[in-house]
């Protein structure tokens, strides 16, 4: 696996606050990639030795693989921050934070770039040829293969995976038919629209098929929380400014899938809302409380599946095995600050009932006693935490499929 690096000794000075003509410089957007996903730098991933070898070329070149955003992380060196980037240098800069997104959005702190790979980027472009390529790498990315950077994706045979990830696509390609109407290209808009088209109704195909089969209700509410969510990308991708000037059909055709004219795509956004807005809307999807635990952040398997069934999760937690008990209690700290931060949530407590199942002696082992703060304690003591971890696994997620069912059934 090689990548572009500065020689040895080669002193770069630090990059100012919007070194990229006013963004993030491109080595401090890496560095906060690093930041969350350590492993996709320093070799340990198992996956790292398939990022093919960067070799000469572009940033915007080396996305053209399934694990192309990767392969354009490690080459990020190579595109220096300039106040004044040249259009080419903008294309390249596309395709850093595209990288850089795709890259950490299923991690605990992802990068904040949203709004450029949305919008700015696309508005900012003033060469037509770089403009097409931003289009093309846009088109592409659907082809990038993200499994060893999230949990949170649910593959449907006959459909592929569904996730998160492709409610980011969703929204880069919003922003690609607002670039393109931006610059008078209806051809190139029109290749974003019909995109568009495709990924909604492959997902809420999928959606249905997976009501349809008995059994699979577990699968349901977990596609229901990624469509409401990517039916929300597109929301927030096409009311901007740009969006408002130049995607108005956009908007009446794809935007409020999940709240309104449920005869659009069938009604699966409106199904999938129905049950996500019952069973998972209090999970709190960004889980801010733990982002503040970076000893979760050491390792792909450690990264949050989705909620609210987190049983599993917390059986790895009780097992991992490079933890000792202080550390070990400090992850299950986070945990359990989270059930008191997130009102209403029963993800963290899932956990915590994962966890308590498969550590010897449980959540109050006299092992990790002696590691709580007295701040812990007392909420270890708490009668509605204590009653809650004791809520079997079966039982539990028995009830949120009955409650799904339901739901769809009214």
């Amino acid at each position: 696996m090689g990548h572009a690096s500065p020689e040895p000794g080669t002193w770069r000075a630090p990059e100012s606050r919007g070194a990229f003509g006013g963004f993030i410089g491109a080595r401090n957007l890496v560095d906060l990639v690093r930041n969350s996903a350590p492993w996709l730098f320093d070799g340990s991933h198992r996956d790292a030795a398939n990022v093919p070898e960067s070799g000469p070329g572009r940033l915007c070149e080396l996305a053209a693989h399934p694990l192309g955003w990767w392969r354009v992380l490690l080459a990020a060196d190579r595109l220096e921050s300039s106040e004044h980037p040249t259009p080419a240098q903008r294309t390249d800069y596309f395709a850093l934070c595209l990288a850089a997104h795709f890259g950490s959005v299923a991690t605990y702190v992802p990068t904040d770039v949203d709004a450029k790979i949305r919008h700015a980027l696309w508005i900012d472009q003033t060469d037509r040829d770089e403009l097409e390529r931003m289009r093309d790498l846009a088109l592409s990315i659907g082809s990038w293969d993200v499994s060893g950077v999230s949990r949170r994706i649910v593959t449907i045979e006959g459909f592929g995976p569904v996730s998160g990830h492709d409610g980011e696509r969703l929204s880069v390609l919003c922003g690609g038919l607002i670039g393109m109407r931006h610059a008078g290209d209806e051809v190139g808009a029109a290749r974003f629209e019909a995109a568009i088209d495709d990924e909604l109704a492959r997902e809420a195909r999928a959606f249905d098929a997976m009501v349809r089969e008995r059994g699979r209700e577990a699968t349901v509410i977990a596609l229901a929380a990624i469509l409401t969510h990517n039916a929300g990308d597109v929301v927030q991708s096409l009311a901007s400014k740009s969006g408002r000037a130049h995607a108005d059909l956009a908007r009446v055709k794809y935007g409020d899938l999940a709240r309104e004219r449920f005869e659009r795509y069938g009604g699966a956004y409106g199904r999938a809302a129905a049950v996500y807005r019952e069973l998972c809307a209090a999970e709190g999807h960004r889980n801010y409380p733990l982002r503040e635990v970076k000893l979760l952040r050491t390792h792909e398997d450690l990264l949050l599946p989705i909620p609210p069934f987190l049983d599993e999760w917390g059986e790895t937690l009780a097992r991992w095995p490079r933890w000792n008990t202080n550390e070990r209690a400090t992850v299950i700290a986070g945990v359990i600050d989270g059930c008191r931060r997130v009102s209403g949530q029963q993800a963290y407590y899932r956990a915590l009932a994962g966890f308590d199942r498969a550590f010897p002696g449980g959540l109050w082992s006299r092992e990790l006693d002696s590691s709580w703060t007295s701040s812990v304690r007392r909420e270890l003591k708490d009668a509605e935490l204590r009653r809650l971890v004791a809520v079997k696994r079966e039982s539990f997620e028995s009830s949120y499929k009955k409650r799904a069912r339901q739901i769809l059934s009214s």
